[in-house]
Parts: structure tokens; sequence; C-alpha cells
């Protein structure tokens, strides 16, 4: 998908041959890459026939969660590199195995149950209500719900379960609260944090998870920047999680912080392009480099393994040590920014711009549209109802307010009756509330 393209792109531009897995014939992904395969990103034994057919020489994903799982499996197999073990991968990609590591090691969480209808009934009746369910090896809040009642969970029981290769769901205590997203670099176990975002959601609990935007800096750092690094650090250590990407996202509410999910994956909210924008470290490249053999110092420079596989030694050999070292130059002044991700009520799209009016307005770094007008929109279930997405920057957050206003005077999706849809964050030039 697009959360993904940044990756074939840049693979690419480094002088890679890159192909790419997915079921989906018209995805986004194939139409960049040199070659395609046709194969589920979920079907770990499936992109393995793939791979050996293929002789590749690495594996990697980002932006995506279940395929991390995929990418650890194939390496494992084929002898690759790989920045995590199948364990950790396993335990990132699966809410039960996760939830166990969070309780072997004191981190902070909801507590939750694992419930199978008609086996374990009676655990529904020992909650505390409301709850959240959701699948336990699912992505993008796919058959999430946010229920009252047991009875409720009876009764979304089988709309859940069909996102999940288990029969198995999590039901997990609801816990009001803001959300915060960490993205950094781990390095030989040593946690480089490079950005802290709030993670902006739908209001409404019939939509509850589904991400309307990311907010950078977050309006938290102030007064929780050392318990969030503490908390990150911790939780890369009880993952074993040593070498890569590392991305997080805390609930933070009455009882403090608290752990949703943790993920050995660069962002599904276009963190590869927007991290370079504030930090300067490019970390797209990091992961691609390191899925070929490379690995990373604690100063986030490149340095070759013992053993780099055969791409990456020709990497090494054509191109001047220098130009391996990071880019450390300054930022551009980035000091707020927002990666908005739109979307739309049910209706048949008549009018909307395109992605260069949209690159017009000022502030606007990056866009991508989902969709084209005659496109038909149904209610929104989870978040592959997005529309697209646009990355905004300014110098201050009431500078970037009043980017968004003018974006959204542009990004439009209109009816034939030329009714506006479109649905996003609530913009203010105050906070950055909802």
């Amino acid at each position: 998908s697009r959360a993904q393209l940044t990756g074939i792109e840049k693979a690419k531009a480094l002088g890679h041959q890159v192909i790419t897995c997915d079921y989906l014939t018209d995805a986004i992904g194939h139409c960049a890459s040199d070659e395609q395969v046709y194969v589920s990103t979920f079907d770990a034994a499936g992109v393995l026939e793939a791979a050996k057919r293929l002789q590749i020489d690495g594996i990697m994903t980002m932006g995506t969660d279940q395929p991390v799982y995929t990418a650890a499996f194939v390496a494992e197999a084929l002898s690759l590199p790989s920045l995590i073990s199948i364990e950790t991968a396993l335990r990132v990609t699966n809410k039960a195995e996760m939830k166990k590591v969070y309780e072997e090691n004191d981190i902070p969480c909801a507590s939750a149950n694992l419930y199978e209808k008609g086996v374990n009934d009676a655990v529904l009746d020992t909650l505390a209500y409301p709850v959240v369910i959701k699948p336990v090896d699912s992505q993008g809040q796919r058959g999430v719900f946010y229920l009252d009642s047991a009875a409720d969970v009876i009764q979304h029981y089988e709309a859940v379960v069909a996102f999940s290769r288990q029969k198995k769901i999590m039901v997990e205590a609801f816990y009001p609260h803001d959300e915060i997203t960490v993205s950094g670099w781990v390095c030989r176990g040593e946690v480089r944090i490079l950005t802290v975002t709030d993670r902006l959601t739908f209001p409404d609990k019939r939509r509850i998870g589904i991400c309307l935007s990311h907010e950078y800096p977050s309006k938290h750092l102030e007064n929780h920047q050392e318990k969030i690094e503490a908390l990150t650090r911790k939780v890369a250590k009880a993952f074993r999680i040593y070498n890569g990407p590392i991305y997080c996202q805390f609930f933070l509410g009455t009882e403090g912080l608290k752990v949703n999910e943790v993920a050995c994956r660069i962002g599904g909210a276009f963190e590869a392009s927007f991290i370079p924008m504030v930090t300067g470290v490019d970390i797209c490249r990091l992961n691609i480099e390191s899925a070929l053999g490379l690995c990373v110092d604690g100063n986030l420079r490149l340095e070759t393994t013992n053993t780099p596989s055969a791409p990456a030694q020709n990497f090494l050999q054509e191109s001047d040590r220098k130009s391996r070292q990071l880019r450390h130059t300054p930022p551009a002044p980035v000091q707020a920014l927002s990666v908005q991700l739109f979307f739309s009520e049910a209706c048949t799209i008549a009018a909307m711009p395109d992605e260069q009016e949209l690159l017009s307005v000022a502030g606007v770094a990056e866009v991508g549209l989902n969709r084209q007008i005659g496109d038909v929109l149904g209610n929104i279930q989870d978040a592959t109802a997005r529309v697209g997405y646009a990355i905004v920057i300014a110098e201050n957050k009431a500078q970037l307010e009043e980017r968004l206003k003018k974006f959204y005077a542009v990004m439009r999706i209109a009816d034939e009756t030329g009714t506006n849809h479109i649905l996003h964050r609530q913009l203010t030039s105050s906070d950055w509330t909802i």
C-alpha cells in the first residue's frame, strides 16, 4: 500500500531490485516495484516459497503489523539478515502473546481476557464494562468494537473472528485516554527515540481507534517525557528488541501511562517520510540496508557486518564510504507537523482535487489520494476506508493550524449536489484536541 511505497522507491533509488508481495493485483506497491508476487503478506509459507524461487537477498516490511512475522519467518528459514528473532516477531504481532510479555515484565496495560464463543462464556460475566474487543492477529482497526455488555460481546464475536486466523478474541477493559505514539531505532539494545506524536482518533466510539492524524510534537512531552522514554526502554528490553525500528502506542489517562501496542517496524502513518523532516535521520534507508546485512552503531552510523550479503557488499564497493554515514545535516525548520489521515462520509465522488493542487497549498510536504472521481464510498468500518493523507509542516503550532485550514479549503470530497463529505480532525488554533 502507500505505507510501503516510500520503502520501495528508496530501495530502487539505492540500486536494489525490489520484489513486492501482495495478493491484490492492483496494489500500488506492485506498480512501483521491479517484480511482483501475488501472495498474501499474511501467508508466511507462501512468501517463503516465492522467496526461495526468486533467491532473494533480503526481506523487510514497514507500515504494517502482521507481515513483520512473515519477514522474520522467511529470514530465519533462509538464513537472511533479520533485525529481530521469530520469537520477538510473534510477540509483537499476536496480541495474546503481547499481553503475556506485559504481565511477565510488569508493564502497565489495560486488563484483558481471551474469549472463545461457546468455550469460556462465563468469563464475560466477570469483566467490568465497557470493553474493547479485537482480533489477536489483525491490523488497521479491523474487527475492533467498543461494547457495553456481555451480550454485546457475544453478538459481535463473529464480526471479530472474521478478521482473524484464530477463534479466540481479545476482550480488553476500556481505559479512557489520550494516545501517544513513539518511533525510534534500537541498536545493540540502546533505544534512540526519534519522534513522539499525539495520535488523534475518531471521538465516535463506533469508530474506536481509527486514526485521524498524528501531531508532532506531542503535547504531553512537557510533563511526561521522562516516563515515556523510560517505558519505551522497558518495552524494548522486555520484547528483546536489540536492533531495528521500534514503534509503541501508549495510552495516557488517570492511571498514568499504559502500553497499548508494540511493533518492530516503521509506523504506518508515513513515519518514513516525516521522521527525516524533523530529525534528519533517514529511518527508511536504515531499515533497507539493515535487511541487507548492514547494521547501525549507537550514533546511527551505518557500518558493515562481518558477513554482508552480496547486494550489501556491492553497495559498499560502489558507494563512497562517507556517503554511507547517515545524513545529520540540520533539518528544515519543521517545529510542528501534522500527518492528516482523512476520510469521507458515504457518497459518490463527483468532485475532488488532484494531488498537484494539494501540493500547491503552503506547508503541504507530501500528499497521497486513495480515491478518485466516480468512486462510491460506503460507511467507515476501519482504517482501510481512508481517502488519503497529507503531511503538513510549519514553524509553530499556530501556523500549522492556519495551514490546515487552507488545506481543507482545497481538500473537498463533493457529491453531485456539491455537498462536501470530507471528515478530518477538528481544526483549532489553541490545542490538539478533537
